[in-house]
């Protein structure tokens, strides 16, 4: 089955949808560029608002960046106990909906495990009243519990992460019997879907590519398949080096005189470690899968990287594959637990400002975030967008 073909037996689903993520692509790739070129660092409204609701997780996955409670003080992932109760209330991100309805944004939430935040399908509800797009990001562990609801709720795409067989997910998820919750969980919307008579939500598996699951990659297709999940997508982990790093901290305190540490979470030892770098041709053999691949579920991966790549994918985070030049600071926009905005959702040393002292659209245009964009283009680049998701908004591959 063709990619296009694959394309628009997704659209039919949700076709809503599917013209939000149209918009959001043209104003990706056309307006964006527009608003670049402007002197003042100015920006039209952004196509995506995403909300982190929680920071905190019932999960302790090995990939992940995030700090996780009962991690000593003084670990790269430790954090304050405040840091994991810290919450907008329902209310306050009603009225930020109220605010930007009139221009339709798609609303990404995530967390941490964003069902930890109790109020997320009065948001989801309340989202989908004022005609918005809707996606939710999660471990997948509450779906069976709150199936009913959230397909009541309207939600437009669940997107459920997923590392690959059931030994290696819960291996990597910390958590033994994790696979199986998911299982049931997504068999459980799928019963409610077909109970109400309707599509939504779209179930997406997401995998994230990592050292802990490079040999495993394809197995998801299968998966996705005997899950019923309407398309997969693969994103590679995040991750910088310690020189890149600290020559991202030394320029964030020359230019605005903050101390971003949020990247050491995120150094990796992947280039460093014999066992691992072993495992680079294991996963160029999954990639030669990935080309050859007659499945007639949609996947795509972002951004596109060949098997020939893989080396320097890792050994050379100074090549980014041709996206030199981050758009997404023009194009979404960032909410934190305590109402932060930010234009870097995982290393949010600078903020822009609070949705609970100023309204979203103050912020999005305001003096701190301007200068935020207008630096950045000065340089094309700060050191630590080299392997952020962000960046590679344009890379993505149907296969």
């Amino acid at each position: 089955m063709s990619a296009l073909t694959k394309i628009v037996k997704l659209t039919l689903k949700n076709p809503r949808l599917a013209a939000n993520k149209a918009k959001i692509t043209f104003r990706n790739s056309v307006t964006a560029k527009k608003d670049y070129r402007r002197e003042d660092g100015w920006a039209h409204p952004p196509g995506t608002i995403s909300i982190k609701l929680t920071n905190a997780c019932n999960l302790r996955c090995k990939m992940c960046g995030q700090p996780r409670e009962g991690n000593p003080e003084g670990h790269a992932k430790w954090a304050p106990i405040e840091f994991f109760h810290e919450k907008v209330t329902v209310e306050k991100y009603k009225q930020v909906i109220d605010e930007i309805k009139g221009w339709r944004p798609n609303l990404y939430l995530w967390g941490g495990e964003p069902f930890m935040y109790k109020e997320i399908l009065e948001l989801v509800s309340y989202a989908k009243k004022q005609k918005l797009t809707v996606q939710i990001n999660t471990n997948g562990l509450y779906l069976k519990k709150m199936a009913k609801d959230i397909v009541d709720s309207g939600l437009d795409d669940l997107i459920i992460s997923i590392d690959g067989p059931q030994e290696v997910h819960d291996e990597v998820r910390g958590l033994a019997g994790t696979f199986k919750l998911v299982e049931k969980g997504i068999q459980a919307i799928h019963e409610e879907k077909k109970k109400k008579g309707v599509k939504s939500p779209i179930i997406r598996v997401r995998g994230t590519i990592s050292p802990y699951n490079f040999e495993y990659i394809y197995s998801l297709v299968e998966i996705s398949k005997r899950l019923g999940a309407d398309s997969l997508n693969f994103n590679w982990t995040w991750f910088t080096t310690k020189q890149t790093g600290q020559a991202h901290q030394n320029l964030m305190k020359r230019l605005f005189d903050i101390d971003a540490v949020s990247w050491l979470p995120y150094e990796t030892d992947v280039i460093l470690d014999p066992e691992k770098r072993k495992k680079f041709e294991g996963i160029k053999q999954e990639l030669i899968k990935f080309e050859k691949n007659g499945s007639d579920i949609p996947i795509t991966m972002s951004p596109y990287i060949k098997p020939e790549q893989v080396d320097t994918y890792y050994e050379n985070i100074t090549e980014t594959f041709g996206s030199d030049t981050c758009y997404s600071v023009w194009v979404k926009s960032y909410i934190l637990p305590n109402g932060d905005v930010t234009p870097c959702p995982d290393f949010p040393d600078y903020i822009c400002g609070n949705i609970n002292e100023e309204s979203f659209m103050d912020i999005w245009n305001g003096e701190r975030y301007r200068r935020w964009r207008l630096e950045l283009k000065k340089r094309k680049l700060f050191p630590i967008c080299y392997r952020c998701c962000d960046l590679f908004l344009s890379n993505v591959k149907f296969m």
